[in-house]
């Protein structure tokens, strides 16, 4: 057996919708959610997970609060090590996360699945030119398709090495930028969320979009912007009100 490989529900659905169109074959897609560009990565490998799983929850609040994250994790390492498939072709783009996704699954994936490497982004993720595997049209996955290639043992190795260097280094975040990952901090988020402050009261979303759009090296999500916005005002930088955070609240320089 056969399946897509992807990283998050967006990914997913824009296979979904090649599949529809009939440019895509295979119709098993298996989506791997975990965004492994943020956060720590000591024990994403090592079932149950916790460590991982609480900073997940930690960081969505109320909007993961339901998700049985820990579980989902050991299930995506234990699958990794045993997948129920004989070829895999992993897809990935510009996002940080899709590209520690693929060597991730180098480093885990038992050497008799094959693995081929669909890649449809420019090398790089900066934020005027990058493009994650959700964004593209069905055409443009049937093109990056067509320019794949089955990783050798060489390959599959050296990504692999990658991935184990990830988890040493084990950074706040990890970027993609030109061709190469690299480790930071969430200053790195912070300075583009308080570009965006002012001594005056401004609604968050006017924080928060900015930081999703203009962030260089991954793709900042809304909770994840909205986290990074939170621990600024637990540091007493910034000052919020409102009693809906996405509603009314909004924010100004300490």
């Amino acid at each position: 057996m056969s399946l897509h490989l992807v990283c998050g529900d967006g990914a997913a659905e824009a296979l979904r919708r090649a599949v529809a169109d009939g440019v895509l074959t295979e119709k098993k897609i298996r989506v791997m959610p975990d965004d492994l560009a943020v956060g720590p990565l000591g024990d994403v490998d090592q079932p149950p997970c916790q460590q991982r799983a609480t900073f997940w929850h930690a960081l969505g609040g109320e909007a993961l609060q339901e998700r049985a994250i820990a579980s989902e994790l050991a299930s995506d390492a234990t699958w990794l090590r045993n997948p129920d498939a004989a070829s895999i072709t992993l897809w990935h783009g510009d996002s940080a996360s899709e590209q520690l996704l693929l060597r991730r699954v180098c480093a885990l994936l038992p050497a008799h699945v094959s693995v081929r490497s669909v890649g449809a982004g420019s090398g790089q993720c900066r934020s005027e030119d990058r493009h994650a595997i959700a964004m593209l049209k069905p055409v443009e996955l049937a093109n990056a398709l067509a320019a794949s290639h089955e990783l050798d043992a060489a390959e599959r190795q050296r990504l692999g090495a990658d991935w184990q260097q990830a988890l040493a280094q084990n950074a706040e975040l990890r970027l993609w930028l030109d061709g190469q990952l690299s480790g930071t901090g969430y200053t790195h988020i912070d300075r583009i969320l308080l570009d965006s402050a002012s001594e005056s009261w401004r609604p968050v979303q006017s924080l928060i979009g900015p930081t999703m759009a203009y962030v260089d090296g991954l793709f900042v999500s809304d909770l994840l912007a909205a986290w990074r916005l939170r621990e600024q005002v637990a540091a007493g930088v910034l000052q919020l009100r409102g009693d809906d955070f996405w509603k009314n609240a909004e924010v100004r320089l300490a």
